[in-house]
């Protein structure tokens, strides 16, 4: 997957100036930079939601993400939710286990961070050619965290990954290489 000498504008402003980006066949890469440096946008442009000004790219098209909001169906279960993107429940489950989510709970009914686990779960499930993480652990206690981890390690081993985060203790802990813009 590659984003090379890429530009984009919005309204007059730039907000991407000759961007590269290429990320190896199981490469996870850890995106880091300031808020309003772009970070969003790139990751818009490689799901196609966003075209760039110009330059050159190819980025795969089974893509699976975890966005900065859970983007839930708020009155289905859990293990519901997760099967919306692969329709396997026993992966849905095993994952939502290894999380520390009771899969028939109502996303309704769940905390913050309840969710979260739920919307990683769900990205988690699909197979894809490309994860794309957006602060994919933000509001997640320590404890947490460390799960989370564990389980998205286990189940992006070999896969390619784009883990966006501000925390430089995740982009180490995870990436085995850190971006910064």
């Amino acid at each position: 997957m590659f984003l090379k000498n890429i530009y984009k504008s919005f309204d007059g402003t730039e907000v991407l100036r000759d961007f590269t980006l290429e990320i190896a066949d199981g490469e996870h890469v850890a995106l880091m930079g300031k808020s309003g440096k772009g970070k969003t946008t790139i990751l818009n442009i490689i799901m196609g939601f966003e075209a760039p000004d110009c330059g050159d790219m190819d980025v795969p098209k089974e893509i699976s993400t975890v966005f900065q909001e859970d983007r839930l169906s708020e009155d289905f279960s859990a293990i519901s939710n997760v099967c919306l993107m692969n329709g396997n429940k026993e992966i849905a489950k095993e994952i939502l286990d290894k999380l520390g989510i009771e899969t028939k709970k109502y996303v309704n009914t769940m905390s913050g961070g309840q969710k979260r686990r739920v919307a990683l779960a769900r990205c988690l499930s699909r197979r894809a050619k490309l994860y794309i993480f957006d602060e994919a652990l933000k509001g997640l206690d320590e404890k947490t965290k460390a799960v989370a981890m564990t389980v998205i390690k286990e189940y992006t081993c070999g896969k390619s990954v784009l883990f966006v985060t501000h925390d430089i203790n995740e982009a180490r802990e995870f990436a085995d290489r850190i971006v910064e813009i």
